[in-house]
């Protein structure tokens, strides 16, 4: 089962490393050839670029295929993913490409609509990714990769906070408020944005936690485990379970769910053995 699984398995991580990969790639390319300044401008910004233009876009849309990677890799693993996350990480998806495609508004190219759908399809993107990981966490109890999760969705939750600070106070900052211009220069737009490649590695994350719980399906991992205390009358030996009328050890793959096994059967008339 393990070799099947991994078969399995193997493509979806394939895919998610190289997109992933690629479009962090572009990313900073497209940081070296363009004439912004990534302290003060946004990376929506490199929309209307000097030179690299559209790469931006290219960037945004593999990202996009590959946390859809990641998602399959979760679901080929074998990981127990709700509605709510598969939901979650898709709009996450959803909301990357809708930026991509719709870039934006700048006076160099003003495009009021596009600006507005820009804007919500980062939000609905920069949400979903944080909450799709934790609604892993319940799933993940007891496991040793639910607290690199928990650390990963931390770094997330504070770096899309100190964004969010910045994005405000630069709008207070153009409404000339108060003292607001000068605190704002505290948090530069440019670098408090970038802090959200965090969410990049919660996917690489997520990532790494499918590879791990793929291997807890080949007989040696925790979830390949079923516990069956002794002293009940099971009718059936410890350490055994019976599989569709059965009896197979406790490492026994078949049933393909989390625990292993389809179910466990009991013969409520059998009597327990005698010590």
């Amino acid at each position: 089962m393990g070799t099947e699984q991994g078969k399995r398995t193997r493509p979806w991580r394939l895919v998610a490393l190289g997109a992933l990969g690629w479009g962090l790639f572009t990313a900073v390319v497209l940081h070296i050839v363009s004439s912004h300044n990534p302290v003060y401008d946004t990376l929506s910004s490199y929309t209307v670029t000097d030179r690299g233009e559209g790469m931006l876009a290219a960037s945004v849309l593999s990202l996009a295929i590959g946390s859809l990677a990641v998602l399959g890799a979760l679901h080929a693993a074998g990981v127990p993913l709700s509605r709510t996350t598969r939901l979650l990480l898709a709009l996450w998806s959803l909301g990357l490409a809708a930026a991509a495609v719709f870039p934006a508004s700048y006076p160099e190219a003003p495009d009021p609509v596009s600006g507005e759908i820009h804007l919500y399809a980062c939000l609905v993107a920069f949400l979903s990714l944080p909450g799709a990981a934790i609604s892993l966490l319940e799933p993940l109890r007891g496991r040793p990769e639910r607290v690199a999760v928990v650390r990963a969705v931390r770094l997330s939750a504070v770096a899309f906070g100190l964004f969010a600070i910045s994005f405000v106070l630069v709008r207070l900052s153009e409404a000339e408020i108060g003292p607001f211009p000068e605190i704002s220069d505290a948090f530069p737009i440019g670098v408090m944005q970038r802090l959200l490649l965090a969410d990049v590695g919660l996917l690489f994350t997520l990532l790494w936690v499918a590879t791990r719980l793929e291997s807890a399906f080949d007989g040696r991992g925790e979830f390949g485990r079923v516990a069956v205390q002794a002293g009940h009358p099971a009718g059936v030996q410890e350490h055994h379970v019976v599989i569709g009328g059965e009896v197979a050890g406790p490492f026994d793959q078949r049933g393909g769910h989390l625990a292993g096994v389809n179910r466990i059967e009991h013969n409520a008339l059998g009597a327990a053995e005698k010590p």
